[in-house]
C-alpha cells in the first residue's frame, strides 16, 4: 500500500578517489543521521562509490563495481537494517557486457535493487571513460510512490524527466555531482515544476583534484518551491516531507498535444536543425536587434493607439524584429467570447497598422491577435515582414483553460525565414510544455517569441530561462501588464545570464510601454553545444523517447 506521505533524505557528502571503503563508511555514517530524522528514503550523490575524476578509462575501470559488489552489498545491509530505501550514484561494470557505466540504483527495505538506470546525457569528462546508458527511463512502484532516476547532466534534458512523467512518476530521484550552483537554483525547479513531480537531489560538495562541487542538494515540490536545501559548501543531511497528492494538483499533463511532438523522435540528422548547423554564416549579416514591446490594449481610452504608437518608438530605435504581448489587441488577458469576437472585428485593421509601422522602418513583427477563420475563432500571432507582407501564422497550440470554450487550437510549430533570423512562436499557455520550444529548436529555429500574459511567478522565473539555454535560442519573452504576474518582459541569449537568477539579473519591469531590447548573434543560436563535446540536441536519445508522442496518460 503507497504511503499518503513519508519523510526523504539527501546527503551532500564527498567520496574519495579510489577509497570505496571510506566512502562506504561515509554512507553508513549519514545514513545512521537520516533514520534519525526520520527519512524512509536516503538519496546519495553520483558516483558516491568510487569518486568522479579518473586518472584515464583503465582507472575508472579497475574502480568501477557490478551490482553485486562490495558497495551495492553494503546499501543493501542498511536497508535491512533500517527498513528503508536508498538510492546512490555508482560507477558500476555492467556484468552483462562488461562495459561501464555512470549508474544510478534504489534498493527497497528488503536490500533488493528495485530500480537500475544508466546516465544518458553524458557530459565531457563522462565522456572520456562512461558508456552512453542503455536502460532507458524506467520508474518502479513501490510504497512510498512511483519512483524514476536520473543522473546530473540527465536533469538538463527536459525529455528525460518528461518520459518519467509520463510514466506516472511521482518522486524523480537526482543523484548528482553539480559543478554549478543554477543546477540546484534554476533546472530542479524547473522540472519539478514543468512535471508536477517531487525532485529529491543529492550532491557533493568539496574539491575533487580540478573539480569543485559547490553542493545545492535539494528536495523540491512539484509546485517548484524548495522544500530542503543543504547550504553551499557544507556537509550533511536534509529532510523534507513527501505529499503524494501534490502531484495531482499540480499536473498538467493531460493538456499536452503529443500530436504536434513527432519531430521529438526523429533522429537528428533527419531534423531541419541539422544540416542547418553546417551553414555558414557571414558574422556582420548575423547580427540583429529585437525587442519585446511589452504594450497593448487596455481598458483605458485610447491605449492600442498608443501601443502602435510604442512600437513605432522601437522600431525608431533600430529594433528589427519585435514581439508583443498576447491578445494584444484586447483590453483583457483572459479575454471570453464575445471579447474575442469583438476583436476578431478588429483584426484585420489592426494589422495593417502593423504593416505601415514594418514598412516604414525595415523590421519584422510579431502580433497577436485573435483572428475568426470560417466559424472558429483562433488565437493567433501573425509575423509580419519589412514590406509589410505576412510572412506567416502560428495558431496557439496549447489552449489556456479559461478559452477552450470559444477558441481553435493549432496544429503545428511552423519556423519562418526572416532576414533577421529563422523566428519561432509560442502563445501563452504554449509556454508550459517544453516540447513547444524542443519542437521550434529541432525545426532549427534562431529566434522564439513567446508572447504571454503571465499567471505566476515561475513562468518568468523557473520556465523561461531553461527555454532559451536547453535549446540554444534566443527567447523574446513580451508579457501583458494586467494579467495576474504583470510585466517583466525581457530577452534570454542562448547562454543564459550570469548569475543564473533572473531576478537579479534582469529585475522585472512592471511599467506598460517598456522596450526591451537585446542585440541577439545568429551564430550563438546555431552551435548547440554547452560544453565541448554536449550538444543539447544532437546528444539526445531518442530511441528512449516513446511516451513523449505516446497520447496516453
Amino acid at each position: 500500500m503507497v504511503k499518503a506521505s513519508f519523510r526523504a533524505a539527501v546527503v551532500q557528502t564527498l567520496a574519495v578517489l579510489g577509497d570505496i571503503e571510506h566512502n562506504i563508511n561515509l554512507v553508513r555514517h549519514y545514513t545512521q543521521e537520516a533514520v534519525r530524522q526520520g527519512a524512509k528514503l536516503v538519496v546519495f550523490p553520483e558516483c558516491m562509490n568510487t569518486g568522479y575524476l579518473f586518472d584515464s578509462a583503465q582507472h575508472c575501470a579497475d574502480l568501477a563495481e557490478t551490482l553485486s559488489g562490495i558497495y551495492v552489498s553494503a546499501i543493501a545491509d542498511l536497508c535491512c537494517r533500517y527498513e528503508i530505501y536508498i538510492a546512490s550514484g555508482i560507477t558500476e561494470k555492467d556484468i552483462s557486457n562488461g562495459k561501464i557505466y555512470n549508474s544510478g540504483v534504489l534498493l527497497d527495505p528488503q536490500g533488493k535493487v528495485i530500480l537500475h538506470y544508466q546516465k544518458q546525457f553524458l557530459a565531457t569528462h563522462d565522456q572520456n571513460w562512461f558508456e552512453v546508458g542503455n536502460k532507458g527511463c524506467p520508474v518502479v512502484d513501490t510504497e512510498l510512490g512511483r519512483v524514476g532516476l536520473l543522473i546530473c547532466f540527465d536533469g538538463r534534458i527536459p525529455e528525460i524527466a518528461r518520459c518519467l512523467a509520463l510514466q506516472k512518476a511521482e518522486i524523480l530521484i537526482d543523484m548528482a555531482n553539480f559543478f554549478v550552483m543554477d543546477r540546484a537554483e534554476m533546472w530542479l525547479p524547473a522540472r519539478a515544476y514543468e512535471n508536477g513531480v517531487w525532485i529529491v537531489a543529492a550532491t557533493k560538495a568539496g574539491v575533487e583534484r580540478s573539480i569543485y562541487y559547490p553542493g545545492g542538494s535539494s528536495i523540491v515540490a512539484p509546485t517548484g518551491h524548495v522544500m530542503a536545501q543543504i547550504p553551499y559548501d557544507t556537509h550533511g543531511v536534509a529532510t523534507a516531507e513527501i505529499r503524494l497528492d501534490a502531484c495531482q494538483l499540480h499536473r498538467n499533463l493531460s493538456d499536452r498535444r503529443p500530436d504536434t511532438y513527432q519531430i521529438l523522435r526523429k533522429p537528428f540528422a533527419k531534423t531541419p536543425l541539422a544540416p542547418l548547423l553546417q551553414q555558414p554564416l557571414v558574422p556582420e549579416q548575423a547580427i540583429a536587434k529585437v525587442a519585446a514591446v511589452q504594450s497593448h490594449a487596455i481598458s483605458e481610452p485610447a491605449s492600442l493607439e498608443a501601443a502602435f504608437e510604442m512600437i513605432g518608438h522601437a522600431a525608431k530605435l533600430g529594433a528589427k524584429l519585435i514581439a508583443l504581448p498576447q491578445h494584444f489587441n484586447v483590453p483583457t488577458w483572459s479575454p471570453n467570447h464575445e471579447e474575442a469576437k469583438a476583436a476578431s472585428l478588429q483584426a484585420f485593421k489592426h494589422l495593417q497598422q502593423a504593416a505601415k509601422i514594418t514598412k516604414s522602418y525595415g523590421c519584422a513583427l510579431i502580433l497577436p491577435l485573435i483572428e475568426q477563420v470560417a466559424d472558429a475563432l483562433i488565437p493567433t500571432a501573425v509575423l509580419v515582414g519589412v514590406e509589410g507582407e505576412v510572412i506567416g501564422r502560428y495558431h496557439q497550440v496549447h489552449l489556456e483553460p479559461e478559452i477552450r470554450a470559444w477558441a481553435k487550437p493549432g496544429n503545428s510549430f511552423p519556423v519562418f525565414e526572416t532576414p533577421f533570423g529563422r523566428i519561432g512562436i509560442i502563445l501563452g499557455y504554449d509556454g508550459y510544455f517544453p516540447e513547444s520550444t524542443r519542437a521550434l529548436a529541432l525545426n532549427g529555429v534562431d529566434i522564439i517569441a513567446w508572447c504571454c500574459a503571465w499567471q505566476h511567478p515561475f513562468e518568468r522565473e523557473l520556465l523561461a530561462v531553461p527555454k532559451a539555454v536547453d535549446n540554444r535560442v534566443y527567447l523574446i519573452c513580451a508579457n501583458r501588464t494586467d494579467c495576474p504576474y504583470p510585466g517583466g518582459s525581457f530577452v534570454i541569449s542562448p547562454e543564459g545570464f550570469d548569475p543564473w537568477d533572473v531576478k537579479l539579473a534582469a529585475p522585472p519591469v512592471k511599467r506598460h510601454g517598456a522596450v526591451m531590447p537585446m542585440h541577439v548573434n545568429l551564430a550563438l543560436s546555431r552551435q548547440k553545444q554547452m560544453i565541448p563535446k554536449v550538444d543539447m540536441l544532437r546528444n539526445r536519445l531518442v530511441d528512449t523517447f516513446e511516451p513523449l508522442v505516446s497520447s496516453s496518460f
